[in-house]
């Protein structure tokens, strides 16, 4: 018979194994990753009904926005549907617009969200500002008439007043419209030849900056960086000059959730319209501080997309050319598409892409900015997933994707670099996106960053593809996750090509947006067109 003694002697020793073998699972398993999918949205998809454009408001749920075929007094209805964080429908509020209206920006606040439309084709029309109240539908109209012949590429809101950027006979301008006074002015010092508005940000105290570059082929070119009050007053302005054989092709500013004003793009060979590099620049009037710039063949995992070999020479050659105090050979197509502040420093996510070679990516602005799209240049920098104050221009979608061609543009691989506040590199990482086709340079990836683990999502058909990054490690897993429908028996048999993707939505929650072709025996409508989002937690 066991001894008492023998009995806690076996205790003890069952608990140390145990332990043992705990702490060796969370040693090794501390990259386990995994994805569910705790709820779905689905909604019937008619041929000739317009495409979602959905919009976060964070942990108050998601906006899904889209124009009708269907009239009411002469005028278009527009949808406004409201779900919440469970995907649950909260509210649908309809909104008749005149005809000729055509949306090209939002701005979401707690509770409301402010609708943007241009009242006609051209850029002389005026605008039509909606707001729209979510727990009572409640609308409010404003028109503004600024009098330009404007082309709008930006548009934010600081305060109680909304900027717009763009461009007066070539030339950048910013014009503010008080909503209180109904009051238009315009902020002077933009009227420049040769220069282009490459950013208009919201910061979190609700001033605003500008970034222009010039893009002059003689005398000193700079990159000048203001910000303003929400009455366009300039409180800081920052002159950096630009060296003599490079150029500055985009620009994204911080937003002060932290205490530096940063601007964070892509540079390359003065004239070239494929980057060398990232750029980051610590704001500093009083001092006279260089633009920090890296090549993409000295990131540790930039060039992970391409072959080993490939990779190898490349990283040998710009080790080289660094030596040599050179610019690198190696180019590519970037797109940076957001800044994330945190607490150690900055984020930048940019993707890289290979264009068609039967369309040019650069034709909407007067300076053949990659970054602008659309008759109205839409830009994809908006002030993006923070909260509140979130706000974009808009892609409208079209009925039909007939004309799109599906080589148009290939998402090669996502791109996540960490600066400190100085603008030096702390570490990078990538993930290879897998034959993703997109019609426009729109993001295909996301990610969020949980203590020091990275995930890395983005959608190919109806597969969810992620990346977990030990940082401390250094070590990665993939995995690919089926996107779930709400019924077992479903059968997904196609999935849209061109529309849907994937969006970080708040902490490690994401969601998942498409159209999708679903088959099931047991229903008497056996097969059936939907719309769809599923809502992702990543662990």
């Amino acid at each position: 018979m066991r001894r008492s003694g023998d009995i806690y002697t076996s205790t003890r020793w069952l608990l140390l194994v145990s332990g043992l073998l705990l702490g060796s699972c969370i040693l090794h398993t501390s990259l386990y990753s995994q994805a569910l999918q705790p709820a779905r949205f689905e909604r019937p998809q008619k041929g000739s009904d317009d495409y979602y454009h959905i919009i976060s408001l964070a942990q108050e749920g998601l906006a899904l926005f889209r124009e009708r075929d269907k009239f009411k007094g002469g005028n278009r209805l527009w949808e406004l549907l409201l779900l919440d964080t469970a995907l649950q429908e909260k509210k649908l509020i309809e909104l008749d617009i005149k005809e000729r209206y055509k949306m090209i920006g939002y701005e979401v606040l707690p509770g409301s969200m402010y609708l943007l439309y241009r009242t006609g084709e051209t850029t002389k029309n005026d605008f039509e500002l909606i707001h729209v109240k979510f727990a009572d539908g409640e609308i409010t109209r404003h028109t503004i008439k600024p009098d330009l012949d404007f082309k709008v590429t930006h548009f934010t809101r600081a305060a109680e007043t909304f900027a717009f950027g763009g461009y007066v006979n070539n030339e950048p301008t910013i014009f503010l419209y008080e909503l209180p006074t109904g009051l238009i002015k315009v902020v002077p010092g933009f009227f420049q030849k040769d220069t282009e508005l490459v950013d208009l940000r919201t910061n979190q105290n609700q001033t605003f900056n500008s970034v222009m570059v010039d893009r002059g082929s003689k005398g000193e070119r700079k990159l000048t960086f203001r910000t303003f009050n929400s009455s366009g007053e300039m409180l800081l302005e920052d002159k950096v000059p630009l060296e003599e054989n490079i150029t500055l092709q985009a620009g994204i500013s911080s937003t002060l959730e932290r205490e530096e004003l940063m601007v964070f793009g892509t540079w390359g060979e003065k004239n070239s319209k494929q980057s060398t590099g990232f750029f980051a620049l610590p704001i500093d009037p009083f001092a006279d501080q260089k633009i920090q710039r890296v090549d993409f063949g000295s990131l540790q995992h930039y060039v992970d997309y391409l072959s080993t070999k490939r990779a190898a020479r490349i990283k040998a050659l710009s080790k080289q050319a660094a030596e040599a105090k050179q610019i690198p050979n190696f180019i590519n197509y970037v797109m940076p598409f957001k800044v994330t502040e945190y607490k150690d420093g900055y984020l930048l996510l940019a993707e890289v892409y290979t264009p068609s070679s039967t369309i040019n990516p650069y034709y909407s602005s007067p300076y053949y900015n990659p970054y602008s799209f659309g008759p109205y240049g839409y830009s994809p920098y908006f002030p993006g997933y923070y909260y509140p104050g979130m706000s974009r221009l808009y892609r409208p979608y079209p009925y039909t994707t007939n004309s799109k061609s599906a080589d148009e543009i290939k998402s090669n691989e996502s791109v996540i670099v960490a600066f400190d506040a100085n603008g030096n590199v702390m570490w990078d990482q990538s993930f290879k996106l897998e034959d993703v086709k997109l019609a426009s340079v729109e993001q295909a990836s996301d990610f969020c960053l949980v203590r020091n683990k990275l995930s890395i999502l983005y959608k190919k058909e109806s597969e969810l593809k992620i990346k977990s990054i030990a940082l401390q490690s250094d070590e990665s897993q993939e995995i690919t996750e089926k996107i779930k429908t709400n019924d077992p028996v479903d059968e997904i048999r196609s999935e849209k090509d061109y529309e849907g993707g994937v969006r970080q939505w708040y902490n490690n929650t994401f969601y998942v947006w498409g159209y999708q072709t679903i088959r099931n025996v047991t229903k008497e409508d056996r097969v059936r067109e939907v719309f769809y989002i599923n809502k992702v937690e990543v662990y």
